[in-house]
């Protein structure tokens, strides 16, 4: 049976290789102990490991020395088999690599110094935190480098970084954006806010840490949501002046409209009546057409008739012919004014009810208030659309009443309603 002395030199080196893997194995299992301060038993026991195999490297390499004949000491392996060192050694290696990977998965799970470290290291915000005499005592990659931006050196001393922080000491390529907080712009055109915070734990009072966040993105997006604001506000001036200069523009072609009507009726009356002057026709015939002259003057003029009870007739007559019946409730004014414009309203309303609200009939209250009297209209027709206001004809009315020295209420939800109050000269009640 071999031996390892009468064995051949490739079998020693090889062993002898295998124990320095043994021993670099070891050694790094004894470091990974050390730094996670590993209680001293265990310690202990991969320090005997280690320096054990040391001892059996030092006695292979006294029995290769002596089987090359370059040692006059005595062989210590003369009569150890070459099979039980293959098996001891493979067995040492089987136990160390179970070891290292018992180590390496309590590495993952423990906390240590240098996992906190590597672990603040690849955050994305910075981080610093320094002690009352204003030492830094933790920083990480990122606030580090913020540190250099801001100053120009490397950060050394908090109170540095803390000057600039306040506005101190800004060196060119930085901007402060913010008098309130501290936000700086930095050379790179990315955007930073640092934020202090006292910690309040008792063994670590008078310390400060302070962290850095990267609000690139929302600093641009809050510039460019101000830029639209700011376009739209400048659009929207621009649809106002449009939208008033619209409103006039269709008031005035509804009036230019209604005065054609108006003229067009009051042409044709008057050359109906030179026809029947001509032809000598009854006077029923011409009373009619004087009838409809008369209400084309009143509409041109804005004169009243002479007796305000025929003239709501008139107007409720007109109102049955368009298909909508007009009921009025309480006391009707006989005052010109307030009768002119009670008349203009309940024409008014009588159109936007067929128009607008597809209606039959409308509503007239009118009584005596303090002031003078209160005129409230609405109808049975369709609740107006969101968002509907007045328009041409209403915008009239309101100024002839304002004009009076009255006031005009518009309503559109729940249902139209339209409520005139006018004052009547010289009354007492």
């Amino acid at each position: 049976m071999y031996n390892y002395v009468t064995d051949s030199v490739k079998l020693h080196n090889t062993l002898m290789v295998l124990m320095e893997i043994s021993l670099i194995l070891e050694l790094w299992i004894l470091f990974s102990r050390i730094m996670r301060e590993e209680k001293l038993k265990k310690m202990v026991s991969i320090g005997v490991l280690f320096f054990s195999s040391f001892c059996v490297m030092c006695v292979f390499l006294n029995d290769h020395r002596y089987q090359i004949g370059d040692n006059d000491h005595p062989s210590c392996m003369i009569d150890v088999p070459v099979w039980i060192l293959f098996a001891g050694m493979f067995l040492l290696l089987l136990s160390l690599c179970l070891l290292i990977r018992k180590e390496i998965i309590v590495c993952r799970k423990s906390i240590s110094f240098w996992s906190v470290k590597e672990t603040i290291d690849n955050v994305p915000c910075g981080v610093c935190v320094s002690d009352p005499l204003g030492r830094i005592v933790l920083s990480n990659k990122k606030m580090r480098e913020l540190g250099r931006k801001l100053t120009g050196e490397a950060l050394q001393n908090y109170e540095d970084l803390k000057i600039v922080l306040g506005g101190g000491k800004i060196i060119s390529g930085i901007t402060k954006l913010s008098e309130e907080s501290s936000v700086f712009y930095l050379s790179d055109n990315t955007v930073w806010m640092f934020q202090e915070y006292m910690l309040s734990e008792s063994e670590l009072e008078g310390y400060i840490q302070t962290v850095a966040f990267d609000i690139s993105e929302i600093y641009y997006n809050s510039e460019k949501i101000r830029m639209n604001n700011e376009k739209l506000e400048v659009l929207n001036k621009k649809l106002k002046k449009m939208y008033a200069q619209i409103d006039d523009s269709i008031r005035e072609q509804e009036t230019l409209k209604m005065k054609m009507q108006v003229h067009d009726s009051f042409g044709r009356s008057l050359l109906t009546i030179r026809r029947m002057l001509e032809s000598h026709k009854e006077t029923d015939h011409m009373e009619n057409q004087l009838e409809i002259l008369k209400q084309s003057v009143y509409i041109l003029s804005g004169i009243t008739q002479d007796d305000p009870d025929k003239q709501y007739q008139e107007t409720i007559r007109h109102a049955q012919k368009l298909g909508v019946s007009v009921e009025i409730e309480g006391e009707i004014c006989e005052e010109a004014k307030v009768a002119l414009i009670t008349d203009k309203a309940i024409r008014e309303c009588v159109t936007n009810c067929i128009r607008h609200a597809h209606g039959s009939k409308v509503y007239v209250q009118s009584y005596k208030i303090l002031e003078g009297w209160k005129i409230r209209i609405t109808n049975d027709g369709e609740n107006p659309k969101e968002g509907s206001k007045e328009g041409g004809g209403l915008s009239a009315l309101r100024e002839a009443v304002e004009r009076e020295g009255g006031q005009m209420i518009t309503r559109f939800v729940p249902r139209f309603l339209l409520v005139l109050e006018l004052q009547v000269g010289g009354t007492e009640d």
